[in-house]
């Protein structure tokens, strides 16, 4: 990987994602490891061989799914151990039926984390002249696999079963799994996310991650959440006062949703690919209309029969085709013909303006009601002229006329 000579000028934040997992999905993440499935597209295989594991050894996937099971077969043999020595026969009756459970408690998430760690770009591909250990030390991927391994144990210990780096792809990354082992009163083994204060608080742990990457030269990400929580307490405090000089309530940042690298890339593939389509077919639909236009514009007889009688189907068809029939007419029918137009609309207008004078009127009191017929009276013989005209219209081009 080449690097850019230069002084550092400016400090780039290091990254920290955590997303759940289930022991589920242990297999797919390990098809894409091995790069033997998921997606592969951003992936340049060419260098796939320099993806090395940093934690764990090559079975820590199937170590993981065994010591679940057994921590679930564990579980139940002690929850029915407890039940026969109390002697709840219709209790230790159900839970046979039951079976084993999962050593978890019900959660969206997963009870195990996937933890990613990395920087930008830029960062790795930068070198520092005043920097001694870019001069003389190792590379910035060497320190920053360093630091994060160490991160890692310090944060984790045990529970980290496994973190591997990828150099195969646009950024060098870190991946981890946490597997959170726990023990709770009655002596059951659980996996248990929150028994980590860094997997607890997020904010913690960007805290903690940023501590230990500063020496680096990288900082800690921005804090959204502090953020968000300092304007929802604003927003609350404003609320609580009603008062009308209060300083109206803060805007409140959007929500970032924190997604893997491989779904967002995913989502933008299938964002790109739908645009392409609507692209393609929108030059096409261009490309026919230009040809169509081409056509009437010269007079192509083949193609002014084709747009006279639009079929509803061609989008050249509805966009000309009107054209083409007003051009076909005679000019003074067309006068006479948006005139009338007009005059229907002015109408229409009319009309619509009484009867909502005589839906309103209906709601009011009696003498407010005859007030208002009073004055509508003038209305009502004007509408009835109009109207007389109209039909006079309709009469002499019945073809053409209005409906009234």
């Amino acid at each position: 990987m080449g690097h850019e000579i230069r002084k550092a000028d400016k400090r780039h934040p290091v990254v920290l994602r955590m997303e759940g997992l289930f022991p589920a999905d242990l297999g797919g993440y390990e098809r894409h490891r091995t790069r033997k499935g998921g997606d592969l597209g951003h992936v340049d295989e060419t260098r796939s061989n320099r993806n090395r594991r940093l934690i764990g050894g090559e079975d820590w996937a199937q170590r993981a799914i065994a010591e679940i099971e057994s921590m679930r077969a564990e579980n139940f043999a002690k929850e029915l151990e407890g039940l026969k020595k109390r002697r709840r026969k219709a209790e230790l009756a159900k839970r046979v039926v039951e079976g084993p459970k999962d050593p978890w408690r019900g959660t969206r998430h997963g009870p195990l984390r996937e933890v990613i760690i990395t920087a930008h770009q830029d960062w790795f591909t930068a070198f520092d002249q005043g920097n001694m250990d870019d001069l003389f030390g190792e590379s910035r991927e060497d320190r920053f696999e360093q630091i994060a391994v160490a991160w890692l144990k310090d944060s984790f210990g045990d529970d980290v079963i496994h973190a591997r780096a990828d150099l195969d792809e646009t950024t060098y990354h870190i991946h981890a799994i946490v597997m959170p082992r726990s023990q709770i009163k009655d002596g059951r083994k659980m996996l248990q996310p929150s028994k980590h204060p860094l997997i607890k608080d997020y904010e913690k742990a960007q805290d903690s991650v940023g501590e230990w990457f500063s020496g680096l030269g990288l900082k800690r990400g921005e804090r959204r959440k502090q953020a968000l929580r300092e304007a929802v307490q604003k927003h609350r405090e404003a609320q609580k006062a009603q008062d009308k000089d209060a300083e109206m309530p803060v805007e409140l940042p959007q929500h970032v949703e924190h997604v893997s690298p491989r779904e967002w890339r995913e989502r933008k593939e299938r964002q790109l690919a739908g645009r392409e389509a609507s692209v393609g077919k929108r030059e096409k639909e261009a490309a026919t209309n230009i040809k169509i236009a081409n056509a009437v514009a010269a007079g192509d007889p083949q193609v002014l029969a084709q747009v006279a009688q639009p079929d509803g189907k061609s989008a050249a068809a509805r966009l000309f085709g009107k054209a083409f029939a007003t051009l076909r007419a005679n000019s003074r029918k067309a006068a006479q013909k948006e005139a009338r137009g007009e005059v229907q609309a002015q109408f229409d207008e009319i009309k619509a303006a009484d009867d909502a004078i005589v839906e309103a009127a209906a709601a009011l009191p009696e003498a407010a009601r005859k007030k208002i017929v009073e004055a509508r009276k003038s209305l009502v013989g004007r509408i009835t002229a109009l109207k007389r005209s109209v039909h006079k219209w309709a009469k002499s081009n019945p073809k053409d006329g209005p409906e009234v």
